[in-house]
């Protein structure tokens, strides 16, 4: 089953958030974290990977806070997945330098070919959906 992490869906109503804020106001992680009932200290690393992935950008100091790098037009459903938990993969053993450790059944496996074209449509589709179309 294909599922979002618990991580990417706190991104996006972080993200959410952050696009509802007037341009000229920072939002800190605690006020991030208070309003959408968020675990501050997971939220806090969310956010930081957002801000390394230039998504959103930070202010440090005591009137600090985060604010969004970009238009949601201009952030796609891949990149947040990539920026707060990895690649896309429908098994284990769907990433380029896969070995057996990762599947005994690599060499001799008749649906990898298939779901990775299955893999690679979804991935087409997350990068064609913007936040725009989500929040």
């Amino acid at each position: 089953m294909i599922k979002l992490s618990k991580s990417v869906e706190y991104a996006l109503f972080a993200i959410k958030y952050l696009n509802y804020i007037p341009s000229d106001k920072l939002v800190s992680t605690k006020e991030l974290s208070e309003s959408m009932n968020i675990p501050y200290d997971l939220l806090a690393k969310i956010m930081q990977k957002l801000v390394k992935t230039e998504i959103v950008s930070s202010v440090q100091g005591t009137k600090g806070g985060y604010f969004l790098s970009k238009s949601p037009k201009q952030i796609n459903l891949n990149e947040i997945i990539k920026a707060v938990d990895s690649e896309i993969r429908l098994t284990d053993c769907m990433f380029e330098n896969a070995t057996e450790d990762d599947c005994k059944r690599l060499n001799d496996c008749s649906l990898r070919s298939p779901l990775s074209n299955i893999q690679n449509k979804i991935i087409q589709l997350f990068t064609s959906t913007t936040l725009e179309e989500i929040i």
